[in-house]
């Protein structure tokens, strides 16, 4: 398997390099990625390119045995492209992203696709049979720092293109968006506006007093622009090699449809940061960013960047403590990872991350941070047989759409609304009970249980295959605010929740956005805070009921048998504690066995062994017992702070 560090040998003088290698052999790595930001160190000059360097740098690599992912530079553009190109973005006040950064240029300029096409292509042709060139990288986290969404003169008129195409005339479009509403027809494709800012929104807003059509499109236009160009350069390489392409993909990030830019992509690679300047995730919180890299492709996938110390911009996040480091690994192992490379391998004195810490310190000298990692890998080693080409296995599904992500935060329904936070809630709410959960799209077939949370717009041939799913013996959990628009933004007026209804079971007779707390009762019982769907069951079984309000003894939660299977309708947000109560009621008439272990603890299972984590800073008793497969003694169930350990499942 993959293990190693990001290492960028045009920051240190060349008789550093033989060290550096010697050091992360010692170390245990076989691996390094380079060259996301050495575009203007290759091709000083348009059109003269120079990979000198790099070659030098790889062969003293491979000297210790450590081979390469190459990635191709071009979220970091050189001065000279941008004095004599114009291809730097717009935001939505007219203003130009100025260089001097990094991930400022726009995905529509031809002018920046041409050269970015062409330094990808030279960088294949001249590495394509370099043997220590094991994978392809393209570029470096697509959309970060806001830079999906350009309003750009290229872009408006590539935005005009995209809806030709996808519309035909412009009164299709007209009639689809219903464009009549404030007189906001259009003559043509041509005259197609950018949501930028306008007169009825506050400088803080994000583009919600817009058509919610044009402001859908929009997302789903700047996402294909990404997808297009990443396949751009896949072409290019892929014209001279046939080794493996991959991007670094961040997570939880919703601005680009992330099923659309893995699908031709050879496998999924992502960055994981736990804990830096700007906060500490959740375990849980960490536990689905991976499901979600994994569920792009259903597939297993490399972390192209884990933290390895403490970083920030400006300021410091927390240093890892002992222990942490090992634990991010083997969680990162045991949710699909089957390869880890540590950013970065030594700490830069200069730039804009001089605060973001790696393997080593400024100083170059290994300390306790590299002789953990050390340990991990050896540990990784044995326990091969158990990480590559296993999958876990699941028993449900957290459905997660880009779609529906960007339908609610268009159109919110109430101010402390949040579908990411929705889903994040079902998802830590399965896994707080031990359940394997995968989050992901569409193979509803291989779960007892899918949850769809605030599943507002469905496609009809995915609502087919849901229904399919129901009848044949599955189980279905939908939310308010489910099903109620069409693919183009706009409100269905059918009967709420419409899509759902037949499914469900139930009529949403009224709604609340609420303004104060009321409390449900029943098979759980809750306080609910922000939103109430007053339901009258049609064919569904009552669970839950409201007991105050206006609407006291109306249902809150309900079960519906549907051909061989059953469909939950939660018409309400839920406490945590409730929720968990819930999915453990929902879990047991599926058959899913849960496991209460103490808070903090999380357990994945897959064939032949079990994975127990220990996220707290003390010692715990797991109450779970085995033969260890990294020591192969006898594991007690005790798991020092940060511990953990693999068992042979029984």
């Amino acid at each position: 398997m993959v293990f190693g560090a990001c290492y960028y040998p045009e920051h240190w003088d060349r008789s550093e390099w033989a060290h550096h290698a010697k050091l992360m052999r010692e170390a245990g790595f076989n691996t390094i990625r380079t060259g996301d930001f050495v575009w203007g160190l290759v091709e000083k000059e348009e059109g003269i390119f120079d990979f000198s360097y790099l070659d030098e740098a790889i062969g003293v690599l491979a000297q210790e045995g450590i081979k390469v992912v190459l990635c191709t530079p071009t979220a970091a553009p050189p001065k000279w492209l941008v004095n004599k190109y114009d291809v730097l973005q717009r935001d939505r006040y007219g203003r130009k992203e100025n260089w001097g950064t990094r991930r400022e240029c726009c995905a529509n300029s031809e002018e920046y696709r041409i050269r970015s096409v062409k330094i990808a292509e030279e960088m294949a042709k001249h590495f394509a049979h370099n043997e220590n060139v094991i994978a392809w990288q393209i570029d470096n986290e697509f959309g970060c720092h806001n830079s999906t969404h350009c309003y750009c003169e290229n872009c408006r008129k590539a935005f005009s293109k995209w809806l030709e195409k996808k519309y035909g005339t412009i009164d299709s479009l007209n009639r689809t968006w219903g464009t009549v509403f404030w007189s906001l027809q259009y003559s043509s494709f041509a005259d197609v506006i950018l949501p930028v800012y306008n007169a009825c929104e506050p400088e803080n807003a994000h583009g919600w007093s817009h058509n919610p059509s044009l402001d859908m499109e929009y997302r789903r236009f700047a996402s294909d622009s990404w997808v297009h160009f990443q396949k751009l350069q896949m072409n290019a390489i892929r014209k001279y090699t046939d080794k493996p392409v991959t991007h670094n993909f961040m997570g939880h990030f919703s601005d680009i449809d992330y099923y659309n830019l893995a699908e031709e992509l050879d496998f999924v690679a992502w960055d994981n940061y736990p804990d830096n300047q700007w906060g500490e995730s959740e375990y849980e919180y960490v536990s689905m960013a991976h499901e979600i890299m994994r569920g792009l492709k259903d597939r297993n996938y490399i972390v192209a960047e884990q933290q390895s110390g403490p970083c920030g911009w400006d300021t410091f996040g927390a240093t890892p403590e002992p222990g942490q480091l090992r634990l991010w690994t083997h969680q990162a192992i045991a949710h699909g990872g089957e390869g880890i490379l540590y950013f970065r391998f030594k700490t830069l004195p200069y730039g804009m991350e001089q605060y973001w810490y790696g393997v080593l310190d400024h100083d170059g000298l290994p300390r306790r941070r590299y002789y953990e990692i050390q340990k991990t890998g050896e540990e990784l080693k044995k326990l091969e047989p158990y990480i590559t080409g296993v999958k876990n296995n699941y028993d449900v599904l957290i459905v997660r759409s880009y779609d529906n992500i960007w339908a609610h935060q268009i159109k919110r329904h109430t101010k402390d609304f949040d579908y990411e936070s929705l889903l994040y809630s079902y998802y830590k709410a399965n896994v707080d009970l031990n359940i394997d959960t995968a989050v992901s799209m569409g193979k509803y077939t291989d779960y007892k249980v899918v949850y769809m949370p605030g599943y507002n717009i469905v496609h009809p041939e995915e609502m087919n295959k849901i229904e399919e799913f129901v009848k044949n013996g599955g189980t279905l959990v939908t939310t308010f605010r489910s099903g109620t628009r069409d693919a183009y933004n706009n409100l269905l007026t059918t009967t709420l929740p419409c899509a759902f209804a037949s499914l469900a079971g139930i009529e949403v007779e009224e709604f609340t956005a609420l303004r104060k707390g009321v409390h449900i009762e029943g098979i759980v019982n809750s306080e609910v805070k922000m939103w109430c769907d007053v339901i009258r069951p049609v064919t569904a079984k009552v669970l839950s009921i409201y007991s105050e309000g206006y609407f006291k003894n109306k249902a809150a939660i309900t079960v519906n048998v549907y051909g061989k299977g059953r469909v939950y309708y939660i018409g309400c947000d839920l406490e945590e504690e409730a929720l968990k109560r819930l999915v453990r009621h929902i879990g047991e008439r599926c058959g899913i066995e849960s496991m209460d272990t103490p808070e903090g603890v999380e357990i994945v299972r897959r064939d032949g062994c079990v994975i127990i984590m220990n996220h707290n800073d003390h010692k715990i008793q797991t109450g779970i017992n085995g033969t260890s497969l990294i020591s192969g003694q006898n594991f007690d169930g005790t798991l020092e702070a940060y511990g953990v350990e693999w068992i042979v499942a029984e």
